[in-house]
């Protein structure tokens, strides 16, 4: 199993990085198939230099106000479960100016990579091993969703089971929660199994999670308040990144503990996107996942 991408982003929810800052910005409407006014989809402008994603949610009437971008080039697209739309590349923004985007949504799948932790418990079919991978133990879930490392890759039977002993392998740095001598020979057997059951070649699951029986039951309505959450996006700098707990300090940067092998503590200026790696003397896998602020502001 490959080790964790350097695209794994490190998410932070703030209205104050973001809103009442200067910079510029990207407003408009999301529309629905049906033209009518489309409430909590996710508008994300990445900047292609920085690589800062900020994204914001549509409101009741649809629209929506990406503000604070600083200028450059930016990627905007459009996340709506079950919707899609085309991305647009080259938007350029300036200090100060404001661009209006209205984007039209058309009607699309709903993969299992799209919907909660709570769905997937909901929605997963029963058979054996499932009580490992997301009930009973729920190991697996301690660091990472179904959604990102399960149902987001197609593997064989021989394929799911590399991925399972890599996760029990204590050097690999993943190996926290599913130590051999808690995660038995047998528990990975089973969870290899119901792995190779709904995420494997030959799927028992539809392609559409809407499909599912029950699946309109899962749906959760956006509260207010979730629709004035501002998220920003950093990319970790390289690869074997599982960001943790990142902690600020008296001059405003964030300092990253990595849990996976990288023995790496990152520093973030939020500002800027810009991060400096400080490496960990540790021989084999130091799995860090606290950074605490002392009294005198220093992390």
């Amino acid at each position: 199993m490959k080790s964790l991408s350097a695209s794994v982003s490190l998410v932070f929810l703030s209205a104050s990085l973001v809103f009442g800052a200067t910079g510029g910005a990207i407003s408009g409407t999301v529309k629905g198939p049906d033209g009518a006014p489309f409430k909590g989809a996710f508008l994300r402008a990445r900047n292609a230099e920085t690589k800062i994603t900020t994204s914001v949610v549509s409101n009741t009437q649809g629209l929506y106000r990406i503000q604070g971008l600083a200028p450059g080039e930016y990627g905007l697209r459009v996340d709506a479960v079950g919707f899609k739309s085309e991305p647009r590349t080259g938007v350029k923004v300036s200090e100060g100016g404001s661009l209006s985007i209205d984007v039209p949504l058309q009607k699309g799948m709903v993969r299992w990579g799209d919907i909660s932790y709570y769905q997937g418990r909901m929605l997963l079919p029963p058979g054996k091993g499932r009580e490992v991978v997301l009930e009973r133990y729920d190991l697996c879930m301690a660091c990472h969703g179904f959604e990102s490392r399960m149902s987001s890759t197609r593997r064989d039977e021989a394929g799911w089971k590399r991925a399972v002993d890599f996760m029990r392998d204590p050097k690999s740095g993943m190996g926290y929660f599913l130590r051999p001598n808690s995660f038995t020979d047998q528990m990975a057997a089973d969870a290899t199994a119901y792995l190779t059951s709904v995420f494997g070649p030959n799927s028992v699951l539809p392609k559409s999670a809407a499909d599912m029986p029950g699946y309109k039951t899962t749906l959760r309505p956006f509260s207010k308040d979730a629709l004035n959450i501002v998220y920003v996006e950093y990319d970790m700098p390289g690869p074997s990144r599982m960001p943790f707990s990142a902690a600020p300090d008296k001059n405003g940067n964030l300092w990253i503990p990595n849990f996976g092998n990288a023995n790496k503590i990152t520093r973030l200026d939020p500002k800027t996107g810009a991060m400096q790696d400080f490496t960990v003397p540790n021989v084999g896998t130091a799995g860090i996942h606290s950074a605490i602020p002392g009294p005198d502001g220093v992390v």
